[in-house]
């Protein structure tokens, strides 16, 4: 059985424009800080992927425990910001940087 999992590709040039010069990697870390891990999303991996769009765009990865959920709190997260939200996917690539793992009630890092 494989990990459920779950994608979304943003603009970076939105991206850019809401936060100049931050890359992908550190500006998921930096929602992922205002995003308190629930127990039953321990495990849940967050990576950046390939994005299947062309151009300047940026795939972001859920997949474990709990991944519909921290995807929704990202994207949520994204569109304060005012980061253009591409495409929303069920299912993503299957590997990639890893950004943060949920473990013991925190965001850890890899």
């Amino acid at each position: 059985m494989t990990d459920p999992t779950f994608s979304f590709v943003c603009d970076r040039a939105s991206a850019d424009a809401a936060f100049h010069g931050v890359a992908a990697r550190e500006l998921v870390l930096s929602m992922l800080a205002g995003i308190s891990p629930r127990p039953e999303w321990e495990g849940c991996l967050v990576y950046q992927g390939q994005s299947p769009l062309e151009g300047a765009t940026v795939c972001i990865v859920t997949r474990g425990p709990g991944a519909d959920d921290v995807q929704l709190r990202i994207l949520e997260a994204f569109e304060r910001q005012g980061v253009a939200l591409l495409e929303v996917y069920e299912g993503g690539p299957s590997d990639g940087q890893n950004i943060a793992t949920a473990r013991g009630g925190r965001w850890s890092l890899p």
